[in-house]
Parts: C-alpha cells; sequence; structure tokens
C-alpha cells in the first residue's frame, strides 16, 4: 500500500482520538502523514507527542479547510455532524485536488454522522419495530432532509461526486465504553444520562423510557475505522479500474452509510434503573426510583433538545461491516459499563 497524506478533524475528542490511537499503531510501517485541525496549543502539543502535525484552526475556517483537503489522499472526520459549511469546504478541496502520480487519483472522505439520522419523536413514550439495515439503500432513502444530520449526509451523498471523491459515511449509534487517551474517556449519551441523574441524585430517564437504541464499545467503533480506513485504501484509484479479482467493491457515494452496531438493542429505560439499582448500593438514592422527564421539564434536568434526542427510537444493523470488512465487535458488557460511568463522574 502507498503512504497516503492524512487530514483529519476531530482528532482529540471522544471517537477521533480513539481511532487516532489504533491507526497510528497500525500505520506504523505504512508512512502515512498525518495532519490535524486543533484550536488550541494544549491540543496541538498532545498530537504532535503521537507524531501528528497540527494545524490551527476551526470549522469555520473554510478556506483552510479546502486548502488542507486539496492536499489530502483521505480526510477523516470525527467532529461536528451538522456543520455543513466544513463539510461543503473539505469536499470542494478534494474536488479541486491535483490529481499527482504520487498519490490518490481519487481522494477520500470518511465522515462521522450518527444514528440521531433515524429518530422518530417517541419521547420515551413507546419503543419501535422499525429497524433500519445500511445495506437497504430504498429504505435509507426514506429519511427525509429534517431528520438530524441529514443535511450533511445528503451533501456527502452527492451523484455529483461520483468519479472525483470516494464518500463514506460512518454512523454510530449509542456509544459506551471508555476511549484510549486521556482527557477523552468518554463523553456518550450514557453520560449524559449518569451526569444528569448524580447533579439530581436520583436516576432519571426520557418520558417512559420505553425508546429503543443501538449501541457500539467505542474501541470496537475505532477498530471499525481501521478496517474501513484500509479497505478504502486499495479501492481502484481511478474510475475505470476493476476491482481485484475475489474482491467486492465498497458501496460508498451514494450508498454511503455504514452502520456499526454490536449486540441486541435496549431501551433507555434499562439504563436509568441500572443507575438507580447502582444508587441504592452507592447510598446516593436509597428509593430505586426512576423519574421520568418530560419535555417541559427538559430545561431542568437535560441539555437543549434531549427530550427528542434521547427520547426517540433509533435501531440500526451494520450488514456492510460485518459481511465486507469482516468487522466483528468484541465488547458486550454493557451494563458493567454503566457502574463504572457512575464511579468514574463521581471521582471527577
Amino acid at each position: 500500500m502507498k503512504s497516503s497524506q492524512v487530514f483529519i478533524i476531530g482528532a482529540t475528542g471522544y471517537i477521533g482520538s480513539t481511532v487516532m490511537d489504533l491507526l497510528l499503531k497500525e500505520s506504523a510501517k505504512s508512512g502515512h502523514t498525518f495532519r490535524a485541525l486543533v484550536r488550541s496549543p494544549e491540543k496541538a502539543e498532545d498530537i504532535r507527542s503521537i507524531g501528528i502535525e497540527p494545524v490551527f484552526g476551526s470549522l469555520d475556517d473554510t478556506e483552510l479547510l479546502e486548502k488542507e483537503a486539496s492536499h489530502a489522499d483521505i480526510v477523516l472526520s470525527f467532529a461536528n455532524s451538522d456543520h455543513l459549511g466544513s463539510v461543503q469546504a473539505i469536499l470542494k478541496g478534494l474536488r479541486h485536488r491535483p490529481r499527482l502520480e504520487n498519490g490518490r487519483k481519487r481522494p477520500i472522505l470518511i465522515h462521522t454522522s450518527g444514528t440521531g439520522v433515524l429518530l422518530d419523536e417517541a419521547y420515551g413514550n413507546h419503543g419501535s419495530q422499525t429497524i433500519y439495515y445500511d445495506n437497504d439503500i430504498a429504505q435509507l432513502s426514506t429519511l427525509g432532509p429534517q431528520q438530524p444530520h441529514r443535511i450533511v449526509d445528503l451533501e456527502i451523498m452527492s451523484p455529483t461526486l461520483k468519479g472525483q471523491v470516494d464518500t463514506y459515511i460512518v454512523v454510530p449509534p449509542a456509544i459506551w465504553g471508555f476511549g484510549t487517551r486521556p482527557g477523552s474517556l468518554s463523553h456518550n449519551q450514557v453520560s449524559i444520562m449518569v451526569a444528569s441523574s448524580l447533579k439530581h441524585k436520583q436516576a432519571v430517564q426520557i418520558g417512559k423510557g420505553l425508546n429503543y437504541w443501538s449501541k457500539v464499545h467505542v474501541v470496537d467503533l475505532a477498530v471499525f475505522y481501521i478496517h474501513l480506513f484500509g479497505r478504502a485504501l486499495k479501492e481502484p484509484q481511478d474510475e475505470i479500474s476493476n476491482v481485484g479479482q475475489g474482491q467486492v467493491s465498497l458501496p460508498k457515494n451514494e450508498d454511503a452509510y455504514y452502520f456499526v452496531q454490536e449486540g441486541d438493542d435496549f431501551q433507555w429505560g434499562e439504563v436509568a434503573q441500572e443507575i438507580a439499582k447502582h444508587f441504592q448500593q452507592l447510598a446516593i438514592n436509597d428509593s430505586g426510583l426512576v423519574k421520568g422527564t418530560s419535555p417541559e421539564e427538559e430545561a431542568v434536568y437535560w441539555e437543549p433538545g434531549m427530550s427528542g434526542y434521547l427520547g426517540g427510537n433509533s435501531r440500526s444493523r451494520a450488514v456492510k461491516g460485518k459481511e465486507l470488512l469482516a468487522w466483528e465487535p468484541k465488547y458486550t458488557d454493557f451494563k458493567s459499563y454503566i457502574y463504572e460511568e457512575i464511579q468514574c463522574q463521581r471521582r471527577l
């Protein structure tokens, strides 16, 4: 595999730092060079210490993003899934990137979205039997532009990019577990629920807690990115080349969605019950009761938008990753993590 120029957005966050920790180990012999967008000297020093060249800026610096993308073989984005301007700048840079002989003829974007794009308006009051499969284009095409993340996703899936940029969208469900780098241990939906419960010294949930989500451990998610990164680089480098014998071409562009899910789905009420149980054991609240919050109480218990986000149904199945990338998740002890998250936040 030829060495590649890689530009990263969100390299120091919960997902990005864990992915980069694994990717740098995997890429030690590849000769890949890495540059990453950072906003502070502290973050710059952190990533420089592990072999990534910092680029100072933010998602609003569209000219900078376009320039960096125009020199990259591959862009990895783990940042804000709803920042349309930054994505447009990256795609513009990739489309106008010189097709040098010593680089890829067709650059790559691997973007991070989320299964918030699948949400309904249950507000915790009912479950759903609707499950979305990432290999079912017809089903996914029913998602309207009003869905979270969808406007940005549609930009990345535009038919006009075919033959110019290979685009892939990783769509994680509820992420759990601790990241592998200091300072980015956890920032996920479970940690949000635990934080609110600790603040009010009572387990809380949205509505009746009947809504379902799929889940994945952050390290299993990071391994998925490694599989996709390596496989995407092996795709034909021009529009005409055939895929190697016995190898199926990766779905991309208009078929860019890749779900990343492990095991059975869960109801958020189950998480709240676990929190209530541990609060009894830890003498935080002896009642064992769960407080169900209404949309009108959101400002008291949650960040803006959480009633819809943590209260909706979002069920997905990772068909492509398992069939085409040989990705198999290994972490399954979801309930134990809830206790560990409580203890972690109590120590802060």
